[in-house]
């Protein structure tokens, strides 16, 4: 089966970071990504493992007065 490539701007989207954030971290070799031409690419393996790995601290939402937890997406991790 192919893999899924994502733009980088939906991949840092969906993680909840900055496109240059993203970008940096690929061509740093943190984050598995494919160049072709000018364009970078996430595999969408790698964003699940972002997201499952914890990336960013997990959303923070308001209930009442009290702050709790929210994840970021039913990934299946």
């Amino acid at each position: 089966m192919d893999e899924i490539l994502q733009p980088v701007k939906a991949a840092a989207s969906r993680l909840g970071i900055s496109v240059w954030t993203l970008r940096k971290k690929a061509y740093r070799g943190e984050v598995a990504s494919v160049k072709i031409g000018v364009k970078l690419l996430i595999p969408e393996s790698e964003i699940e493992r972002l997201i499952c790995e914890g990336l960013r601290p997990r959303l923070l939402a308001l209930q009442g007065s009290a702050i709790t937890r929210v994840p970021i997406g039913d990934e299946g991790c």
